[in-house]
């Protein structure tokens, strides 16, 4: 398992290095629930709190899909910076441009072995292509699949 600290600080340091100005006060946690995201910024007065999931900090996660997740939420702290528009996108582009990173508004799962993602609880089938949505929760598409039909054919759909 990696450890979140050091990799905070490196983050850190690469931004240090472009002048861009993070927050200060910033506390690190590992998420072992979040199942649906990789990280979280959360502002609480004048503290911010960045939570990194676990999936990331195992070894057999690409060391770079840790290294943008973290610089990803640490952008958040900075000014004017908590959505992903505006200048949180100008910097995420200045962060990608100096390392040659991939620094973006949300993730990709192929970044993360397919043992470690979640297993979905729910799948609805297309009758028609065959296409498959996994859920996690139980929703209305879950309950009555019938009721709705497939994004990309038109077609029924099934629970499995």
């Amino acid at each position: 398992m990696r450890d979140l600290i050091s990799y905070a600080r490196q983050c850190e340091n690469m931004l240090d290095r472009l002048k861009i100005k993070y927050a200060q006060n910033i506390t690190y946690a590992v998420n072992t629930r979040a199942q649906s995201r990789l990280g979280l910024c959360k502002k609480q007065n004048d503290r911010y709190t960045v939570e990194i999931s676990a999936m990331l900090l195992d070894e057999r996660t690409a060391e770079q899909t840790l290294i943008e997740t973290v610089l990803h939420e640490q952008l958040h702290t900075c000014y004017g910076c908590m959505k992903h528009t505006g200048r949180w996108k100008m910097l995420a582009e200045k962060v990608n441009a100096a390392y040659d990173l991939n620094v973006k508004r949300a993730a990709d799962d192929e970044s993360i072995p397919e043992d470690l993602l979640p297993k979905p609880k729910y799948i609805i089938k297309c009758r028609g292509c065959g296409a498959e949505l996994h859920r996690q929760r139980l929703s209305p598409l879950v309950k009555r699949p019938n009721r709705y039909r497939c994004g990309k054919c038109g077609g029924r759909l099934y629970l499995i």
